[in-house]
């Protein structure tokens, strides 16, 4: 309610005048005037308007006579909240401020319509200090909740499309890329090696144009998850490099090794999305670079304060006019790469800059026409650690290993290329004997039967979804207690979290990768589980 309003109110009842309607009843505002019995005195235009009502219907009757809740609904609280409002005024003599209340208001052929409001209830004392009246005042916020009640449904679905393309789309890269990184692990002569580097190569590309999509979406959601800690810069950047050369030598372009002064070795960071941000700038640097030309990546104190560590990558290429440089960090602008045949969707940069900034940094450009362009990030200079020692990566884990006994896994999964798939990577452990199920019903009926002593689990399946395959899994007290690892296209931060607190042991996202998955079987299946293992049948 207006102070002035209020006041003017209180000056009529000061000065004995028991009928103020004449100044209330000017009011714009969606107000009704009550005494201390809870009987209306008065009412504005605005709230006859707004309740569908007439004056002649509501002055003189007590207010929930006049406005009961909805009888066909169970669940209205609309009378009891403004009732327990109402008595804190009586009592306590100031302003009671309610939260957003569901009002169903009698239509005049007597149906009911869903409002929503948002009250304020306020006292008005006599010359005494007595309460003499209560002035109710509502806004109509309906319109504001089915607009927060649209975008909650669209966010929904968006969730579940972003969801469902990301299964779409990882499950045929799963097998592309899982056979591609198996035939760079054996022994191939040269060429075929080095075309099954390309193509695993290819596919890591496209993953991490999904991941990108993923990525823009859970943080414009405010999901986006961090891990901060010291990150090692030179091993990161290594690994940046060995896996962007095969790209470089396509261009014709040069990586030259990393330069770094003593003591700026370490960011503050998560080291994934740090990566992630340095594969972006480095492609970059790679795909609009001059023919011949070379990258370089320098490691240095921050511009301001040896606080931060700021990384350079620098090109060679045409550089970028001031004009182009203001749209750089613009979700989907290409500039005019798209003339020039180079590939891409122009999210990279949007998404660095997003994901620099979640780690509490800072990312630019420094450009010129015909110079060439570098780009650089600010972090908080993190202090040293002791830097795991590299156990030979995917080849290491791809060496054979036995378990000193039968391992049964039952893998649950309705893309034949992914069984395939697995069963190429199992020779790498003889002692595991895969038991395939293309349909979630199958694979509990052969858990039930033959406890093995690890599930493999698809999500998307024909029948059953995954996420009802684990919960009958973790009901069922002959397979509670066997381990499920997800394998799932489904990337969503949501879905592995939901699954994880269900019950799995492990969430592995397609495209496989071989180490991973190994290290996870290795972790699960060194002892064995099963009754079948520990009878020796």
């Amino acid at each position: 309610m207006r102070a002035s309003l209020r006041a003017d109110l209180s000056q009529v009842v000061d000065n004995g005048e028991p009928d103020f309607r004449a100044i209330f009843e000017q009011s714009p505002a969606p107000l009704l005037v009550l005494d201390p019995a809870l009987r209306i005195v008065a009412v504005t235009q605005a709230y006859l308007d707004a309740t569908m009502t007439s004056r002649e219907a509501l002055v003189g009757r007590l207010l929930f006579d006049a406005f009961p809740d909805n009888p066909d609904d169970a669940g209205a609280t609309g009378e009891d909240n403004l009732g327990a409002s109402l008595r804190r005024v009586l009592e306590l003599r100031r302003p009671d401020t309610m939260a957003v209340q569901k009002y169903d208001i009698r239509r005049p052929d007597g149906t009911f319509e869903a409002r929503y409001w948002e009250p304020v209830n306020s006292p008005v004392l006599g010359p005494d200090g007595e309460l003499a009246y209560i002035v109710h005042r509502v806004e109509d916020v309906s319109a504001l909740v089915a607009a927060n009640e649209a975008l909650r449904k669209a966010s929904t679905a968006k969730d579940e499309f972003l969801s469902r393309m990301s299964h779409e789309l990882r499950t045929p890269l799963t097998a592309v890329s899982g056979f591609s990184e198996l035939l760079t692990l054996t022994d191939l002569p040269e060429q075929p090696r080095e075309w099954a580097g390309l193509i695993r190569s290819a596919s890591q590309h496209l993953g991490r144009l999904i991941d990108d999509v993923l990525d823009i979406s859970r943080i414009a959601a405010g999901r986006m998850s961090m891990s901060l800690e010291p990150v090692a810069l030179g091993p990161l950047l290594h690994d940046v490099l060995e896996l962007l050369r095969p790209l470089a030598a396509r261009h014709d372009v040069t990586l030259a090794p990393v330069t770094s002064p003593a003591g700026h070795g370490y960011a503050f960071a998560d080291s994934r999305r740090l990566k992630q941000v340095m594969i972006n700038l480095v492609v970059n640097a790679i795909k609009y670079n001059r023919r011949g030309g070379t990258v370089t990546i320098a490691i240095g104190p921050g511009a301001v304060t040896d606080e931060l560590v700021r990384i350079e990558v620098t090109d060679t290429g045409h550089g970028l006019s001031e004009a182009a440089q203001a749209k750089l960090f613009v979700p989907f602008e290409r500039l005019d790469a798209a003339d020039s045949g180079i590939d891409g969707v122009g999210l990279g940069l949007a998404l660095s800059r997003n994901l620099v900034e979640a780690m509490r940094g800072t990312i630019g450009v420094r450009s010129a026409v015909g110079t060439g362009s570098t780009f650089w990030i600010e972090l908080e200079r993190g202090d040293a650690v002791t830097v795991a020692h590299d156990d030979g990566g995917p080849r290491a884990a791809l060496a054979v290993r036995t378990y000193g006994g039968l391992r049964r896994v039952l893998y649950v999964e309705d893309t034949l290329a992914n069984i395939r798939l697995i069963e190429a990577i199992l020779q790498a452990r003889p002692d595991v004997e895969l038991l395939p199920a293309m349909q979630g019903r199958l694979g509990l009926e052969l858990a039930r039967e033959h406890a093995p002593d690890l599930i493999l689990l698809d999500i998307h399946l024909p029948d059953l979804d995954g996420d009802e395959v684990l919960a009958r899994l973790k009901d069922d007290p002959y397979t509670l207690d066997i381990p499920v690892v997800i394998l799932s296209a489904d990337a969503t931060d949501v879905q592995t979290k939901r699954l994880l607190a269900a019950g799995a042991a492990a969430y592995l996202t397609k495209p496989i990768e071989v180490s991973r998955l190994l290290e996870t079987l290795d972790r699960h299946l060194v002892e064995p589980l099963s009754p079948h293992v520990r009878t020796g049948s």
